[in-house]
């Protein structure tokens, strides 16, 4: 068999059993074809394959990221950057820049204040430690709105979320001195008269004010999504990651953008996605209902293809008030890109993860608090043979381990938040049990 492309003269790490390290690998197609010696694969060129020397360096099987949040990536580059700015006038000279490029009265969106793709230390950034209002951002902007959006929380994990608005985005959302926050965690800010400053404190990790007070501001569009998908998926592969699973789950206007790329032959990193239900709705008869809806689509090996297929369902328990505002935005999801009314009471999820079973319907969940629930389901229907997922693992004891492997249960972890992040913090809490932390 002719090959199309052959590296050579590297150390191939082949990841199997034996840990083999060889000097070239050949491709074929979207196959593998050979691994082996430089000279013996060599041989397999054709007058057309492609010849890569490596000269010593190594290849190594793309990684596979198993609960990506892949196409928020590229939507980073939707709204434009503040990063740099380090005091309030520098912000201003940016949003006064964006204004003159803009017809009158258009939006103005920015990306949140501080650095990517953390943002900490806000707003201690800015010389003058404090967030502008909306009368400085009046001073350069008094016709067009202004919004600088809150930062997606998880990327810092730390509260509060701040955005800011100026007065002309204030009168087009409406927003007054009667204004009423529309869930406790939210602050409307006011100055001494009473009257709003534009600044809005969130008390969350996952943006809200964007979603209900501000939601007269401008949307991710459909062409936005399919094109930040298009560039997350360029950035995943620069960075030697060739599949993903959406563990977390899709909502549908994200799984639109991937069908809209799947259509044009144009997906680039295998995408596994999982199903975030939009329940719409929390009495089980119904749910169950909505769930044989999906049935042809997500049980078994689900719908799709190696580079796009859909499988599987997310679930979520307790549903909380702030979700219920979220929701009303609903299809739309901002950053998260799954749905807000995923969650259900646990009688409710209890009725549909065994007729999940029993459809052959693949589970994913985060945390451990669903772990009690699957042993139920698995005395009804056993599941032990399904591999089921139970994500976000920072700790587990011995007994939870046990738990799991007698369910077959597949566990996935998350160090980039909770060794990376907050490693010292969970070293904390775990205190003597520090041997519970996950590696």
């Amino acid at each position: 068999m002719a090959a199309d492309l052959i590296l050579h003269g590297g150390k191939v790490l082949t990841l199997d059993p034996a840990f083999r390290v060889a000097e070239a690998v050949a491709i074929a197609g979207d196959r593998v074809a050979a691994v082996g010696a430089s000279a013996e694969l060599l041989a397999l060129a054709a007058p057309n394959t492609r010849r890569v020397d490596l000269r010593g360096r190594a290849v190594v099987p793309g990684l596979v990221d198993a609960h990506a949040h892949m196409d928020r990536e590229g939507l980073k580059a939707v709204c434009p950057s503040l990063a740099g700015a380090r005091s309030i006038d520098d912000v201003l000279q940016r949003i006064e820049a964006l204004v003159k490029q803009a017809p009158p009265g258009e939006w103005i969106v920015t990306m949140p204040l501080g650095d990517p793709p953390y943002y900490f230390d806000v707003p201690t950034n800015l010389r003058e430690a404090r967030f502008p209002t909306r009368q400085e951002l009046d001073r350069v902007s008094p016709r067009h709105p202004v919004y600088i959006r809150a930062i997606w929380g998880y990327w810092r994990h730390t509260l509060p979320l701040v955005s800011i608005a100026n007065s002309a985005a204030l009168r087009l959302a409406g927003i007054t001195r009667a204004t009423a926050p529309p869930w406790d965690g939210v602050t409307i800010e006011k100055d001494a008269a009473g009257e709003p400053t534009g600044v809005f404190v969130e008390q969350t990790y996952v943006p809200l004010v964007e979603l209900s007070l501000m939601a007269a501001a401008p949307r991710f569009t459909h062409a936005q999504r399919v094109a930040g998908l298009r560039d997350s998926m360029r950035i995943y592969g620069a960075t030697g990651t060739t599949s993903v699973v959406e563990g977390h789950g899709l909502a549908e206007e994200v799984r639109q953008a991937y069908g809209a790329l799947a259509g044009q032959g144009e997906l680039s990193v295998r995408a596994h996605l999982a199903l975030s239900p939009s329940w719409d709705g929390s009495d089980a008869a119904s749910c169950v209902a909505r769930l044989e809806q999906w049935r042809p689509r997500i049980a078994g090996r689900g719908s799709g293809d190696a580079f796009f297929r859909v499988a599987g369902l997310v679930a979520e328990a307790n549903p909380t008030p702030d979700n219920a505002v979220r929701a009303r935005a609903m299809p739309y999801t901002g950053w998260a890109g799954f749905a807000y009314d995923a969650a259900l009471p646990r009688a409710a999820l209890r009725a549909v993860l065994l007729e999940a079973a029993r459809r052959d319907i693949r589970v994913l969940s985060m945390g451990k608090d669903l772990l009690d629930l699957y042993e139920e389901v698995n005395r009804v229907v056993p599941i032990r043979d399904r591999r089921w997922v139970i994500e976000h693992i920072s700790t587990l004891t011995r007994e939870e381990i046990a738990r799991m492997r007698d369910l077959g249960v597949v566990v996935t972890t998350h160090t980039n938040r909770y060794l990376f992040k907050e490693g010292e913090l969970l070293r904390t809490r775990a205190g003597a049990a520090e041997d519970t932390i996950v590696p």
